[in-house]
């Protein structure tokens, strides 16, 4: 896994990684993710707001599962067992914005930018595994996408947000076809 991690740190940072976007459904992604991390997530409690009906996202899929599998790690390593883990997705003008959010200890304002950076680790790295590179794969995704990625302070934990552009190439997402049930 670390040997994975630096491979995809490289590329990002020689601008080698490059998505194979197609318009896919989130919902699908973040289910994907949570399916796999099923055993993982045991000890909280998982809220996810992510609705079927939004638009489809111009991403790659596999970097978005990445996304969301670092992200949801990060939450699961920081905050504490039986609090909440909530990811939440809406349409904010001409993008999706996402946020994973976690009841774990909050970070100091000075570090919240810092954090996306490579082997930076901020509180309990003496008891939490990883390679310190997880929210730095994120922000190398998501910029490669035409999005932003940040973190925050929230009244009772630590929120990861994201955005990510609708329109590709400028096209906004297609249409799923109606369901026409004839009798």
């Amino acid at each position: 896994m670390l040997v994975g991690n630096l491979l995809d740190m490289s590329r990002i940072e020689s601008g080698a990684f490059k998505p194979k976007r197609e318009w896919n459904i989130l919902s699908e992604i973040v289910g994907s993710v949570l399916a796999r991390m099923r055993h993982s997530a045991d000890e909280h409690k998982l809220e996810i707001d992510v609705s079927e009906n939004l638009p489809f996202v111009p991403v790659d899929y596999v970097q978005m599962e990445q996304v969301f599998t670092n992200l949801v790690s990060n939450s699961l390593k920081y905050a504490p067992s039986n609090t909440l883990i909530r990811i939440q997705a809406n349409i904010q003008n001409d993008t999706i914005h996402v946020q994973v959010s976690n009841q774990g200890p909050q970070v100091p304002p000075e570090h919240l930018e810092r954090i996306f950076d490579k082997f930076y680790r901020i509180t309990a790295a003496d008891r939490v595994t990883g390679t310190g590179l997880g929210l730095s794969i994120c922000k190398g995704i998501i910029e490669a996408h035409g999005g932003n990625i940040w973190a925050e302070n929230i009244p009772d934990g630590l929120a990861f947000n994201f955005t990510l552009p609708l329109i590709w190439e400028g096209v906004s997402a297609p249409s799923l076809p109606m369901d026409t049930e004839i009798e």
